[in-house]
């Protein structure tokens, strides 16, 4: 087994990268007194399982 922490890498794994580039685009640039509590399922899913 390797000694890396993952918690602490600086680079994400390519399916976590792309989960957040899909949120950031959720998002879209607003803050977070902007968002809907409803909106916060649809936000923070992430692999579509």
């Amino acid at each position: 087994m390797s000694d890396i922490d993952l918690n602490k890498s600086s680079k994400a794994c390519s399916p976590c990268l792309n989960e957040v580039k899909k949120i950031n685009e959720r998002i879209n640039k607003r803050k977070l007194k902007e968002i809907k509590s409803k909106e916060v399922p649809h936000l923070l899913k992430v692999f579509n399982f």
